[in-house]
């Protein structure tokens, strides 16, 4: 009766959901939320408790829905989720939310608009700069570099995340850099098809009745963690990351590399005609490198949305780049965040995604090094 009264908009929708035994009046809520702003076949998934495989029958506009989940979680499958099919598998145990919110701009913190609230209600913040690798492991001293095995499983324990969770990623309004998040926590090992990122912020969220928690809470600190501690999730050393040595080697085989490298980085700070944010750090691109700004991947008017696979493609070609080449790509930018947002445009326009890495250190690490070459 319930997905009989979405599929056919039942009058009488709201009598029937009531009557159902067990319901949550939050869920209810987001339900019919979901009813008015995404397909009925997910939020029938959500109702019934059904695996996608039974409810979906007609390919969906946006993406193919996965068989693979043990929960409903239908709503969630590809790299890139709508609100509204966020909204239909909140409430889920299986399902965790992640705020990545990381800031450029001085005046706005991730870390402190999330424990100021408001947030999704039960989600959890990664710090991409307090959970990476620092001190003696970081001599150079490179921003936000991917964390070592320990700490990231130890910050999972300390998060409630298992391996087994579907997590997504979101980011408060304005925040254009949550892929860095994303692929943190895809390339310390959680599986790739329950890794998802939120297209529209927590705003949006809002403005759609999502429910969110308003009072005070306390983020999560290395410093807190006891590393001795066997950690329950069970990471990996970070994956799908390059060091400046391969970065080098590429540079230096010119025509005959097997890989090519494109910056993320903005047309003016790769042609050297815009300063560097950071104090003595040298400007321009490595030889043989493509700009392909990341701005240009996301909507104008939404950053924390991507643009259309057709849009992305036509933004690298733009740039030079074949996304379909047999070389490899190597992502980079000015401190790894945004090279994130490279390589997820190359997933979504079709890019196998072993076929692309990210260069950690970037032109935070490049730039301030005096033996590398640049062009300027």
């Amino acid at each position: 009766w319930v997905q009989k009264c979405l599929r056919f908009g039942s009058s009488d929708s709201v009598g029937v959901l009531k009557r159902l035994p067990r319901v949550n009046m939050t869920k209810l809520s987001i339900m019919l939320t979901a009813l008015l702003s995404t397909s009925a076949r997910s939020v029938a998934a959500f109702a019934s408790g059904r695996t996608a495989a039974a409810v979906a029958s007609a390919p969906s506009t946006r993406r193919s829905f996965s068989s693979s989940s043990s929960s409903a979680l239908s709503a969630l499958s590809g790299n890139l989720v709508s609100v509204e099919e966020c909204l239909a598998a909140f409430g889920d145990d299986g399902v965790k939310f992640v705020d990545g919110s990381w800031h450029l701009a001085a005046d706005r913190d991730g870390r402190s608009d999330y424990e100021a609230g408001p947030r999704i209600s039960g989600a959890k913040f990664f710090d991409i700069d307090d959970i990476s690798t620092k001190g003696e492991a970081n001599p150079k001293g490179l921003p936000h570099m991917m964390p070592p095995k320990n700490l990231f499983a130890v910050a999972m324990d300390a998060l409630d995340i298992s391996n087994e969770d579907h997590l997504v990623v979101y980011g408060t309004e304005g925040c254009m850099f949550t892929a860095r998040c994303f692929y943190t926590l895809r390339g310390m090992g959680h599986d790739a098809d329950k890794v998802h990122l939120m297209q529209g912020s927590l705003a949006e969220w809002i403005d759609k009745k999502g429910p969110i928690d308003k009072d005070p809470a306390k983020a999560i600190s290395a410093v807190d963690m006891d590393l001795s501690a066997e950690a329950k999730y069970q990471a990996k050393d970070a994956t799908s990351m390059v060091d400046i040595q391969t970065v080098l080697g590429v540079v230096n085989a010119e025509d005959d590399a097997d890989s090519i490298v494109v910056d993320a980085r903005g047309a003016a700070r790769f042609k050297a005609e815009a300063p560097e944010p950071r104090e003595g750090m040298r400007g321009g691109h490595m030889p043989g490198s493509f700009n392909v700004p990341f701005a240009d991947l996301l909507d104008p008017d939404d950053p924390t949305k991507f643009k259309n696979s057709e849009e992305l493609k036509a933004a690298f070609e733009k740039g030079g780049v074949d996304v379909s080449t047999g070389k490899k790509i190597i992502c980079s930018c000015g401190s790894g965040v945004t090279a994130c947002t490279v390589a997820m445009a190359l997933e979504e326009c079709g890019r196998d995604p072993s076929k692309t890495v990210i260069y950690d250190g970037s032109w935070a690490e490049w730039g301030s090094d005096q033996m590398t070459p640049i062009v300027s």
